[in-house]
């Protein structure tokens, strides 16, 4: 019986230091924050979805925030909306779920202060070029805020789809603050719901507006839906950042189950002793 309390006992301390290792994250090619709008679409359902994935499930709770990332310029580009007014569209208020921050105030923040970091599209909403560079500075911030069990939620980056506010003539680092290969892409509908997507909730209704990029390297993150030519375009999952990438990390009904077997294995063994 000491045994088993033994096992039983370091399972729930390996559950415990792996999850407090890594954190939610979910990367979008879709413009959700622009399409949750009144008339600009369909995204407010993998709006919620995403951020609430990224905020462990407690996106409305206003007990801690979220951190939004987007410029704040006096007008608007056409074509594009304020991000953050989707954040309003799906539910959440400023100043009690989320507090907004632009390139400006992005250095000095302290990512410790939130759940998790959510970042506005660069086509569609108003992700600007001096954000990207902001977040892409304080990369090592990022992981070890994730590694810690921070939440990051990350809407479509483009080039040259978004120059017109990333800048410039070459292209940007896109998703620079992390380690994934991202590749533009026109849209290539229909997208199609994976089963770990559909396991999130979502269906082919909640995805079918355009996207803007599609990812190269999947990592550890799993594919939440895919376009027309099978790229993944959207990416989901509980993982650690290294150097080499992300790894991925047992969910917690996984971890459960790992932890019953070991049990049940040193039961048996002691049984059979």
């Amino acid at each position: 019986m000491e045994h088993s309390k033994n096992l039983i006992a370091l399972v729930i301390g390996l559950l415990a230091t792996t999850l407090s290792h890594a954190g939610p994250v979910f990367l979008t090619g879709h413009d959700p924050d622009f399409h949750a709008q009144p008339g600009a679409g369909l995204g407010g359902t993998l709006l919620t979805t995403g951020v609430q994935f990224a905020a462990g499930g407690n996106a409305f709770d206003s007990t801690m925030k979220f951190l939004w990332v987007e410029s704040n310029p006096v007008s608007v580009p056409g074509g594009h909306l304020r991000g953050v007014d989707g954040l309003s569209a799906i539910g959440l208020t400023a100043g009690l779920h989320f507090d907004a921050v632009d390139a400006l105030g992005l250095a000095g923040v302290n990512f410790s202060n939130y759940e998790a970091i959510a970042i506005a599209s660069s086509f569609g909403g108003l992700l600007s070029r001096a954000e990207l560079d902001g977040l892409i500075a304080r990369k090592s911030d990022i992981a070890s805020f994730i590694n810690a069990g921070g939440g990051l939620f990350a809407s479509s980056e483009c080039f040259p789809c978004g120059a017109n506010l990333l800048g410039g003539i070459t292209a940007p680092d896109l998703f620079g603050f992390l380690p994934v290969s991202v590749t533009s892409i026109g849209a290539s509908p229909p997208f199609t719901v994976t089963a770990y997507g559909a396991g999130l909730g979502l269906t082919n209704a909640d995805v079918n507006d355009p996207t803007h990029n599609s990812f190269g390297l999947v990592g550890g993150l799993n594919v939440v839906d895919t376009d027309a030519a099978g790229n993944a375009t959207t990416l989901a999952g509980v993982v650690r950042v290294t150097d080499g990438g992300f790894n991925g990390v047992p969910e917690p009904a996984t971890l459960a189950l790992l932890g019953l077997g070991l049990v049940g294995l040193g039961i048996a063994r002691r049984r059979g002793s």
